[in-house]
């Protein structure tokens, strides 16, 4: 049977998903690029339901979506700073102040609430498990469904982390685990979904495979190839770090490899894919010298799995090469063939220059630092460790 592609779009969605304050517009971006293709008109659209807070206690714990709403019942009463009329002794603001320092829940530094920060958590979160949920309804076995919008992998139980303000990746898992049995994540971030893995790492119903980059002083510092769950979920977690600098022909060797012994293990019925950006060359936050191409190829390997698959997004920092990229993943699932120019009729065509073109070319003075004995040893401790721990799938 064939796939059908399937888009998790809205305008609210997509309105509420560029207030992120570290990817900001990135989302109408990406959405524009893919429309002025043609792309919309091979996918049947599906409409996000807003999440309540309900759904977000099924992961995340109370105190958290609380600070949450406090921080928006707060904001509704704050007088902003730049007034004329702003006292500093006014009650709400010392309130929001100490609400804010005093037990934060990752409300700061990297993860700055602002106004209406409640409404994107809900949204964010919605847009993933109505992902999921039409998976589980679906009648077809092989579905594809996107949304760009998702991805946040580093958000934990309790707190934000990492720019992400809730983990909709195990929202959406969770939401799978009603219908599907052997759940299997792939993280393509250039960072370690430890927010995905942390939450599941005591559990055989959630296989994690995360490919990253990892070295001192990179976000977040975990992810290392020993890391293999615990518990009853001993043996169910995969990570292969990498180096700054690694090529598409190692990185594509090592994730058909260790992919194609992962699916051989643990039998997944269903796949959710973060296909974070940040992996790309040229990002600020990645290093790698990957380019489109090197992860379309991995999830084209992934399609040849016949399990039906939830795509989303995630980091991706330089903001027209992550609507570039997502653009061609999309059209790769809709098997579908792009021009390399940029479309004149783009409305953010400007954003494109100096090249105006689709293709990112990998970048020939970065160094690469990976080396060929490093990786073939971590392969061979993965393979090792499913050997050991995976005797059989659930």
């Amino acid at each position: 049977m064939s796939r059908k592609i399937k888009y998790v779009y809205s305008d609210y969605l997509l309105s509420q998903a560029d207030k992120n304050p570290a990817v900001k517009g990135r989302a109408t971006l990406t959405h524009n690029l893919i429309k002025s293709y043609g792309l919309l008109t091979h996918m049947e659209r599906i409409r996000p339901v807003v999440a309540n807070s309900g759904d977000l206690k099924s992961f995340h714990n109370a105190d958290y979506v609380k600070q949450l709403n406090h921080y928006e019942d707060l904001n509704k009463l704050e007088t902003p700073v730049e007034s004329e009329f702003y006292k500093e002794d006014d009650d709400e603001e010392e309130e929001l102040e100490d609400c804010l320092l005093s037990d934060c829940h990752g409300l700061c530094y990297d993860c700055p609430p602002w106004p209406g920060v409640k409404n994107y958590v809900y949204t964010i979160a919605g847009a993933t498990m109505t992902a999921c949920d039409a998976l589980c309804k679906s009648k077809n076995p092989n579905d594809i469904i996107i949304n760009w919008c998702g991805g946040w992998h580093h958000a934990q139980k309790g707190r934000a982390a990492g720019f992400c303000y809730v983990n909709d990746i195990v929202l959406g898992i969770l939401v799978l685990s009603t219908k599907f049995r052997r759940i299997l994540y792939v993280d393509l971030d250039n960072h370690h979904g430890d927010g995905v893995e942390e939450a599941f790492a005591s559990t055989r119903r959630v296989f994690c495979l995360s490919l990253h980059q990892m070295e001192c002083g990179y976000y977040p510092g975990s992810g290392d190839c020993k890391d293999a769950g615990f518990d009853n979920g001993l043996g169910y977690t995969v990570n292969f770090p990498y180096k700054r600098g690694i090529t598409g022909d190692k990185y594509k060797k090592y994730f058909k490899r260790i992919f194609s012994t992962v699916c051989k293990a643990f039998k997944p019925n269903v796949c959710v894919v973060q296909c974070g950006a940040d992996v790309i060359v040229g990002d600020p936050l990645g290093g790698s010298n990957l380019i489109p191409q090197d992860l379309i190829e991995c999830v084209q390997f992934i399609l040849k799995y016949p399990a039906p698959c939830v795509f989303l997004g995630g980091g991706g920092y330089n903001m027209a090469n992550s609507s570039r990229y997502w653009c061609q993943l999309t059209a790769a699932l809709c098997d579908e063939t792009l021009e390399d120019d940029i479309p004149a009729d783009n409305e953010n065509f400007l954003k494109y220059g100096p090249d105006y073109c689709l293709n990112i070319k990998p970048m020939p003075t970065l160094r690469d630092e990976s080396r060929d004995e490093d990786l073939e040893g971590q392969a061979k401790l993965i393979e090792g460790n499913l050997s050991l721990y995976q005797t059989h799938a659930i």
